[in-house]
C-alpha cells in the first residue's frame, strides 16, 4: 500500500471521495466492523461526517440495550473520521480526550452518528458528535473529544 494511505480509515474516506459516494461499509477495522460501520457522508471543508451503525448482539447489556462503551466507540469513530476528513493525506489522529453524555437508552438497531471538527490546529482537534437513531433521529448519546494530530 501506498505511504499516503498507511492509515486505512484515512484511506477508507479518500476511496469514498473518489466514488459516487454511497455507502461505503468499513473493511480494516475489526471493531468497526463489529459495529457494523458505514462511511454515509463526508465533507471535507467543513470537517463533518456521517457514519452508520448497526452493532451485533455481542454489544447488548443486560437491560437489553446498546453497552455504554459502544455508544461511545460510534461517537468516538464519528469525531475522529472527521478530523481524518480535514487532515492532509499520510497526517493521522489519536484521541487524548473524550467525554460522552448519554442521554437515553440506547436500544439495539441502527444508528447515525454525526461528527464535527470544531476546530483544527497544528497539534490538536477539537471536535463534537451525536449520536441519533436512525429510525426516527433521536439522539441517544452526544459527545467531545480532543484529538492529537499526529
Amino acid at each position: 500500500m501506498n505511504d499516503t494511505f498507511s492509515n486505512p480509515d484515512q484511506a477508507l474516506i479518500q476511496r469514498f471521495l473518489a466514488s459516487d459516494r454511497q455507502p461505503m461499509a468499513f473493511d480494516a477495522n475489526p471493531m468497526a466492523v463489529a459495529l457494523g460501520a458505514s462511511l454515509l457522508a463526508v465533507d471535507v471543508e467543513a470537517g463533518r461526517v456521517e457514519l452508520r451503525f448497526a452493532p451485533q448482539g455481542l454489544f447488548i447489556q443486560g437491560t437489553g440495550v446498546l453497552q455504554g462503551g459502544a455508544v461511545t466507540a460510534m461517537l468516538d469513530f464519528a469525531m475522529a473520521f472527521a478530523t481524518l476528513a480535514r487532515l492532509p493525506l499520510g497526517r493521522s489522529c489519536a484521541t487524548v480526550n473524550l467525554n460522552t453524555a448519554f442521554l437515553r437508552p440506547a436500544p439495539q438497531g441502527a444508528y447515525i452518528a454525526v461528527g464535527e471538527v470544531e476546530r483544527l490546529g497544528k497539534a490538536m482537534a477539537f471536535t463534537h458528535a451525536r449520536l441519533l437513531r436512525a429510525e426516527d433521529g433521536t439522539a441517544v448519546a452526544t459527545g467531545t473529544s480532543t484529538l492529537a494530530v499526529l
